[in-house]
């Protein structure tokens, strides 16, 4: 009996809501414009609680293709008080956030900064000879991406 009374109060326990619901927040400002005929959008909104976000978009032409290209930010205060801020730029490269509180990758080292410079050497290389060049083109061509890359031939 112990045992029984003990688990249902176990279980009346675990059945508790853990948090108590929030109220929604208060929406100040929104705007809104699009999507349009051409892809283009716009909009932007304001929380009571200091929420801001902004963005726009377009299509855009690559080449023979045409993708998506949007740019924007927001900005909120994170639980511990530090205003967090983000601007980002999303296009054929990818996306790009920008922001104090990003972390920053370190320097690569100099071995890893030498690796790379070989692989780029190589590659150079191997255009080169797919696009027929004398030999006397290449190792002009070789010599000069030598010197840019910081590679000393001896």
């Amino acid at each position: 009996m112990k045992v029984f009374v003990l688990a249902v109060l176990i279980g009346v326990v675990a059945a508790m809501p853990q948090d108590a619901a929030k109220p929604p927040v208060e929406i100040i400002t929104s705007e809104s414009e699009g999507p349009n005929l051409d892809g283009s959008y716009k909009f932007k909104f304001e929380t009571a609680d200091g929420v801001k976000r902004e963005e726009e978009g377009a299509q855009k032409q690559i080449g023979e293709e045409s993708g998506a290209t949007s740019r924007g930010s927001w900005s909120y205060t994170a639980p511990e008080g530090d205003k967090i801020e983000l601007t980002f730029v999303a296009d054929e490269n990818g996306f790009q956030p920008q922001g104090a509180h990003l972390p920053v990758a370190p320097e690569p080292s100099p071995a890893i900064k030498r690796a790379l410079a070989i692989i780029a050497r190589t590659n150079a290389a191997d255009e080169a000879r797919a696009a027929g060049m004398s030999t006397k083109q290449k190792l002009q061509m070789l010599g000069l991406l030598d010197q840019r890359l910081g590679l000393n031939r001896k």
